[in-house]
């Protein structure tokens, strides 16, 4: 989707002061050594207990708030995207989001869409604000925490490291540092069981008593047939590739006019096929090496890198920022950006 008048006029981000390295882990017992040494997340930021995802998303939301400068009410929207657990069940996270940071009685929505979740955040957003024709503006946040005994973030998952930290990002009509160009989603549900397993079904989180388990649901999908996982390499990266072109060419731009590529902070392994060797992204123009020391932090890795490459990254007027989303379902997300100007904060 090609997209005319839409900015990103401010961005945020929120990370714990704590860090757990992954040496740390391997000495306790928690993390593979081989595996650390594969995955090649050095470090992750673990947040305290009065900080579960909504508390830091909120935190990083204000900050997007006061660097966009656009006044409350133009805030009609508010998306809140997350993965994890948001420290209450059966409650609303997004509406602790919206109170904390722009108040109003515009519409607030969840969004449960893996690691994808904030990407998807910003093209409802874009599709919301596309249709005002007043000033409007939409914050978009993240926000996850990986807490023991529900998930284990150096072992309930493979081939990833699981940070906490929480992003932020304000779209608006009016202007900003940054003009949204376009942005794409492709949509495999075929992919779904990959990640629900073969298993069956529970009647309530945490019912065992024991970590999350998302290594096993992986295996017993892949292993269950001869051919599965080639089948579901091919279709990742056929739908990849396939999201990532139509974004660039709705942008009317190559892969190789980016100055800045940013992905999910996974693992190198991963980061190394996919992106660097199958879609040709040059790993210097990515936020992977900052990131190492972050782990994967949910729906938040790309608000949250976009935040780093304006902080320490020095982007001019005419660069060009394309960021990629995965998120489990299966559900791909591509937006690309050109900045406008280099903003002060």
């Amino acid at each position: 989707m090609r997209w005319d008048n839409l900015y990103v006029a401010g961005l945020g981000a929120y990370l714990p002061e704590q860090v757990e390295t992954a040496a740390e882990a391997v000495a306790a017992g928690r993390y593979d050594a081989e595996e650390a040494t594969s995955n090649g997340i050095r470090a992750v930021r673990v947040a305290r207990a009065d900080e579960p995802g909504p508390v830091m998303a909120a935190h990083a939301g204000r900050q997007a708030v006061e660097r966009a400068g656009r006044p409350h009410e133009e805030y009609d929207i508010v998306l809140h995207g997350c993965v994890g657990h948001q420290g209450q069940d059966f409650w609303t996270p997004v509406n602790y989001v919206q109170n904390e940071t722009v108040g109003g009685t515009g519409l607030s929505i969840e969004i449960r869409q893996g690691s994808n979740g904030g990407l998807a955040g910003l093209e409802l957003a874009a599709s919301h604000l596309a249709s005002r024709r007043v000033p409007s503006a939409a914050l978009v946040t993240t926000g996850d925490a990986f807490r023991l005994p529900y998930f284990d973030r150096w072992g309930s998952d493979s081939q990833q490291a699981y940070g906490d930290g929480a992003g932020a990002l304000v779209l608006s009509n009016q202007g900003g540092f940054a003009r949204l160009k376009s942005t794409a989603t492709y949509t495999d549900s075929s992919l779904e069981p990959i990640y629900r397993g073969t298993q069956g079904w529970t009647d309530g989180p945490f019912l065992d008593g024991k970590p999350v388990d998302l290594r096993s649901r992986k295996s017993d999908y892949l292993l269950k047939e001869e051919g599965a996982y080639d089948h579901v390499i091919q279709q990742m990266t056929k739908n990849a590739s396939q999201v990532l072109q139509e974004a660039l060419d709705d942008a009317d731009a190559k892969l190789s006019d980016a100055r800045f590529f940013v992905h999910a902070n996974i693992a190198e392994t991963i980061a190394q096929f996919s992106f660097y060797s199958l879609l040709g992204v040059d790993r210097a123009t990515t936020t992977y090496d900052w990131g190492q020391d972050f782990g994967h932090m949910g729906a938040g890795d790309q608000l949250i890198g976009m935040n780093h490459v304006v902080e320490a990254r020095d982007p001019q007027p005419g660069d060009l920022l394309v960021t990629m989303g995965v998120g489990v379902g299966f559900m791909w997300t591509v937006a690309v950006l050109e900045f406008t100007e280099s903003p002060q904060w």
